[in-house]
């Protein structure tokens, strides 16, 4: 690969040209490609890095353009829950279907799969962690998606009717 597309190639990856030219001129024109990524990394080149004093810019789509009262609430109540909101670990918010139905092998509905997704954050030092799962999973369990270990550990359960 030529000069041109390696630093073209890094590029697109997000590296700046500088960080480019820098390792390039370190290894050799002929590095290979895998070795100057290598070496991007190991030097705590970011992609982006050059970009990373700017705040992200994020666009609000579909109904809710403006912040509500409850998303600040929340972001509150995180925050004195769990100190600073800059140290303190993001929020875990868990598909329960998804995960319940591939631990299931897509034949049943198993909270086990959720409950082994929400002991994994756990253990890992989360402490705010949401699991979401339809409303029709509340149903009686249909003969296509039974629901196995209704009842799991800590409170957690799927409604019954």
């Amino acid at each position: 690969m030529e000069r041109s597309s390696k630093m073209e190639f890094f590029q697109k990856l997000g590296y700046s040209r500088d960080d480019v030219v820098r390792v390039l001129g370190k290894l050799g024109e002929d590095a290979l490609v895998n070795d100057v990524l290598q070496e991007l990394i190991q030097t705590g080149s970011r992609p982006g890095a050059h970009e990373s004093s700017a705040v992200p810019l994020l666009v609000p789509r579909g109904s809710c353009g403006t912040l509500d009262s409850a998303h600040c609430g929340l972001a509150a109540e995180l925050e004195e829950e769990h100190g600073d909101a800059a140290s303190s670990l993001r929020p875990i918010v868990i598909d329960g279907s998804n995960v319940a139905m591939s631990h299931g092998n897509k034949e049943a509905f198993s909270c086990r799969g959720i409950q082994l997704a929400v002991d994994w954050f756990r253990d890992r030092g989360h402490a705010y962690i949401k699991v979401f799962v339809p409303s029709w999973r509340k149903d009686p369990p249909r003969s296509d998606t039974p629901i196995r270990a209704v009842r799991v550990g800590k409170g957690m359960h799927l409604p019954q009717e």
